[in-house]
C-alpha cells in the first residue's frame, strides 16, 4: 500500500545517487535481497514516474511512503527523490526514510551497488 501522508516516524534515513535508469533495478533488488515483500510493480512505476516528473536541478519532491514487510513485521519507507540536472543528463538521490535496521541494510546493498557502478 502506498501513503502520500508523511511517514514523520522515520527518523533513519539512507540515500545515494543513482543515474536515473539505475533506479528501478535498485528497487526492484531490495525487493529481492532485503524485503520479505517489497515494492509492488504498480509502487515502483509510481515512484519513477513521481522522479520523471522532476525537471529542474536539484528540485526535491517527497515521493510517498510504502508498507513493506520486514523480517516478517510490517513497516513503512518513505521515498524523497531529489533530482540533478548536468549536461541533460539526469541523476537521482535517492532517500529512504524507515527503523533502523531496514535502513542499515538499505544502505550497506546502495553500497554494494555503488562499488558495482563506478
Amino acid at each position: 500500500m502506498f501513503w502520500k501522508k508523511a511517514y514523520k516516524e522515520a527518523r533513519y534515513a539512507a540515500g545515494m545517487n543513482f543515474d536515473l535508469e539505475d533506479v528501478e533495478s535498485f528497487l526492484t533488488h531490495l525487493n529481492q535481497t532485503v524485503l520479505d515483500s517489497g515494492f509492488r510493480q504498480e509502487g515502483i512505476e509510481l515512484i519513477m514516474n513521481e522522479i520523471h516528473r522532476l525537471k529542474i536541478d536539484h528540485e526535491q519532491k517527497e515521493v510517498g511512503t510504502f508498507d513493506v514487510q520486514f523480517k516478517g513485521k510490517p513497516t513503512k519507507i518513505r521515498i524523497v527523490a531529489e533530482i540533478h540536472i548536468e549536461d541533460e543528463e539526469k541523476e537521482v538521490v535517492l532517500n529512504m526514510y524507515s527503523i533502523q535496521k531496514l535502513v542499515n541494510l538499505i544502505d550497506k546493498e546502495m553500497m554494494k551497488i555503488g562499488e558495482k557502478l563506478e
